[in-house]
């Protein structure tokens, strides 16, 4: 299939209300469901030869623009509606109909002998690639924006929960002290009344001893 170049350009409003230009892609009855919105013009890109002018409404010009048009496989027209024959209901192409060679060598067109119509088609194409490319472009910086949104909450909720965590760790830290130093508090409680009892004993023992001995002395 040869390589064509093809150039979308709008209709103005006031030319298809005079006009009534229908789709020639899906058109089977006129209505302003298939209402042509757009041309879309074929040219040879080495020849610059116009091999097609072909209208379409919105659902088609979105269609081409998806890249879901049919092609003719010989010549790379856009396949519409009156290719197809009617009574047998089989698809004929333009080229075939005109019997147009399409492997004959095709010279280029010198730049001096170019028409300026076919320029400006180029210069339209040349923006709407460099417009699709900056979309890609638009989107995949979106799309990065998106992943490292998506990064940046799921390292807030994680640090969120490794700080709730130590928090946990502290209180139970601080409980933990605390029953320490409330233990150790016993500790020396219960040696101070370990040491009061004995000196209870002691001075017991030594009250005992003092009134045997006054005992003692009296008699």
């Amino acid at each position: 299939m040869r390589e064509l170049l093809y150039t979308v350009l709008e209709l103005e409003e006031w030319l298809n209300d005079i006009n009534n230009l229908p789709c020639e892609f899906c058109v089977t009855s006129f209505s302003n469901e298939n209402r042509a919105v757009c041309q879309i013009k074929t040219r040879n890109p080495i020849t610059h030869k116009l091999v097609a002018i072909d209208f379409a409404c919105q659902k088609c010009k979105e269609r081409f623009e998806s890249g879901e048009m049919p092609k003719c496989e010989r010549c790379g027209r856009l396949r519409i509606k009156s290719d197809t024959d009617f009574i047998t209901g089989k698809y004929v192409c333009r080229c075939i109909e005109r019997g147009e060679d399409t492997e004959e060598k095709e010279l280029p067109v010198l730049p001096h002998l170019e028409r300026e119509s076919t320029f400006y088609e180029r210069q339209i194409n040349a923006l709407r690639e460099e417009k699709e490319q900056l979309s890609e472009e638009v989107d995949t910086h979106l799309e990065a924006l998106e992943v490292s949104e998506v990064w940046n909450k799921r390292q807030k909720q994680e640090l969120l929960d490794e700080i709730k965590s130590l928090k946990e760790e502290v209180k139970q830290l601080r409980e933990q002290v605390k029953a320490e130093t409330y233990e150790k508090e016993i500790t020396e409680l219960e040696a101070q009344l370990e040491q009061l009892n004995s000196q209870q004993q002691t001075a017991q023992v030594e009250v005992k001893e003092v009134k045997k001995w006054s005992w003692k002395l009296r008699k």
